[in-house]
């Protein structure tokens, strides 16, 4: 009887005790596979806004030696569950941000949207120049929906350019008379700069677990997002050069200092100010000299090809020729590297 009783509790246990665990998601060398049913595809929204920021005084988690020309930006990202519901959860999340165009010295301030957040989840945070990589394991039943955000150090070009600024200790008197050119003593002033080739892109790729709360079922999905870190108008260096051009005209031609024992050097400034100053010195007394340099003046290369900006190198140097007193009015101020 006891043996029979076995034999008709079987079947029934099989339907109604013992079923299969919940699906768990896999990790090979830290990473899940991808297996996102149709059902979640694109269900969770991926976005990101950039901010500048001020640089900080110490970057806390650099990633290789800071130089001068560096640029902060907050990255915001914001993971939206568009399509999950309710008591759906993420569980775990990668973020990858891969930059394009620049640099990564450092990162600073990962935070999430609510500081009592960070007790329900770890997070890590790994940097390598052109990488970095967020991940979160939430604790509990957490969500790690909703939004984060970071600050990045980033250097437009990737490799430092060591160029070479201009500055005049004195061009004219107390009373407003210019100095001649012999009392005028050209300072050449190292500055290290990015070489602002082109914008800075970043690209993101968010892999995610999702627990599905009906079934408890975890399935590993993604979505991506494109951002950009340093638009146009930011990579421009707040410096100044001569060059020639005829009323409206692009200036074409540009100026230079010329020693025989040192080669030419672009004449370039830190300010508009210091700039004008000098083209309104070299009006007033039709100086072609400027102590022991000969101001000269070469051709200028395309636009797109003229950043960086600093050394003349050999091909620019056989268009190099003297300043002449007709070159003189027609000398304009403009940004350094740009017609």
């Amino acid at each position: 009887m006891k043996h029979r009783l076995i034999v008709l509790l079987l079947p029934w246990m099989a339907l109604t005790g013992c079923g299969t665990p919940p699906q768990r998601a896999e990790f090979t060398s830290g990473y899940p596979t991808y297996n996102c049913p149709e059902s979640l595809e694109g269900q969770v929204t991926l976005q990101a806004e950039v901010r500048p920021l001020e640089l900080p005084t110490a970057t806390p988690h650099q990633t290789s030696i800071v130089t001068r020309g560096m640029l902060a930006r907050r990255l915001l990202v914001s993971v939206t569950p568009s399509g999950l519901r309710p008591k759906d959860r993420i569980v775990w999340s990668a973020l990858n941000v891969a930059t394009f165009g620049g640099t990564l010295l450092g990162w600073d301030r990962f935070e999430l949207s609510s500081p009592d957040r960070r007790t329900e989840e770890t997070s890590t945070v790994v940097a390598s120049p052109g990488q970095l990589k967020i991940t979160r394991v939430a604790k509990g039943r957490a969500d790690l929906a909703g939004d984060q955000s970071i600050d990045l150090v980033v250097m437009p070009g990737g490799v430092a350019v060591d160029d070479t600024v201009v500055q005049f200790s004195a061009l004219w008197t107390e009373n407003g008379t210019p100095l001649t050119s012999d009392r005028v003593s050209p300072q050449l002033v190292p500055l290290r700069h990015p070489p602002g080739l082109d914008v800075v892109e970043a690209t993101l790729e968010l892999s995610f677990v999702v627990r599905v709360a009906d079934t408890g079922n975890e399935w590993v999905c993604g979505s991506q997002a494109r951002v950009t870190l340093v638009d146009r108008d930011s990579l421009r260096q707040p410096l100044w050069d001569l060059g020639l051009a005829s009323a409206n005209a692009i200036r074409k031609e540009r100026l230079a200092l010329f020693d025989p024992t040192l080669g030419a050097v672009r004449l370039v400034f830190d300010s508009p100010a210091s700039a004008h100053s000098f083209v309104s010195w070299m009006r007033a007394t039709g100086a072609t000299q400027v102590g022991s340099y000969a101001l000269s003046i070469f051709q200028q290369t395309d636009p797109s090809t003229a950043r960086p900006f600093g050394p003349i190198n050999e091909a620019v140097m056989r268009t190099l020729r003297p300043v002449t007193i007709a070159d003189i009015n027609g000398i304009k101020v403009g940004p350094a590297g740009e017609p």
